[in-house]
């Protein structure tokens, strides 16, 4: 039986860490060619590890950057849009003292930027006749969560755009879908989150009824199926993988 990726040609956005590099290991461990974008310059070595990887330093919300990493790839089958920001390094900061240029900039990365992404990845899955697309939102695209208002407005747009875009897409074969991670163990949350706001993280493990925070990987496991041919019949459908949290 082929790897769940064999021969698929797959594009990850903010790859240089967290959830982004463990999906670059798993897809390529799945038998996927892969084109990695980050505008970290770390991300040329995770690629430089994997076979048939390519790699372009660039930011998501650069339209002629992703368009000229798309024409470098042989050919695109699907995309994992994993690329974002917390905004104010992390720190949980009250609406009516959040600054409007912090807000601004979490909107453009986090929705225009994605909004981009998929403009530009969406003509090359279609020239090569189809595929699939998965967008990296949060459980807080359909919770809300004190203090973190700017995250919150823009995973809710992300979950919106996939929604849309599915409906779109599907006509051109094209299947668009969104992940809600919880708590996962990322630079953003263990470099920053916990770091910046105390008390937080004996509280992100209890917030979640199986008593943990995810591992990369785990969250990584769900997008390489919603990339495959496994998920064939979902599209517009925004998929949890947040230890229970949701269900509370």
């Amino acid at each position: 039986m082929p790897a769940m990726l064999e021969g698929r040609h797959i594009l990850v956005t903010g790859a240089a860490s967290g959830i982004g590099r463990a999906a670059a290991h798993l897809f390529a461990a799945y038998g996927a060619r892969l084109m990695l974008l980050d505008r970290d310059e770390k991300v040329r070595e995770i690629a430089d590890a994997l076979p048939d990887a390519d790699s372009a330093v660039a930011d998501i919300t650069d339209a002629a950057a992703m368009a000229e990493a798309i024409t470098r790839f042989p050919r695109m089958d699907g995309a994992f849009n994993n690329a974002g920001i917390e905004g104010m390094d992390g720190r949980m900061v009250p609406i009516m003292d959040y600054p409007d240029a912090a807000f601004a900039q979490v909107m453009h990365v986090n929705a225009t930027g994605l909004w981009q992404c998929m403009k530009a990845q969406i003509p090359a899955i279609q020239a090569n006749g189809g595929g699939a697309v998965v967008n990296t939102a949060s459980v807080m695209g359909w919770l809300g969560a004190a203090g973190m208002a700017a995250y919150v407005a823009s995973k809710h747009a992300v979950v919106g755009l996939t929604r849309a875009a599915a409906l779109d897409c599907a006509p051109l074969n094209i299947r668009v879908n969104a992940l809600l991670p919880g708590a996962v163990e990322t630079p953003m949350l263990t470099e920053r989150g916990f770091v910046v706001n105390p008390g937080f993280e004996q509280h992100a493990a209890q917030a979640h009824p199986l008593g943990r925070w995810a591992q990369p990987t785990e969250i990584a496991e769900a997008a390489a199926w919603l990339l495959s041919s496994k998920s064939s019949f979902v599209t517009g459908h925004a998929l949890a993988v947040d230890g229970g949290f949701s269900a509370r």
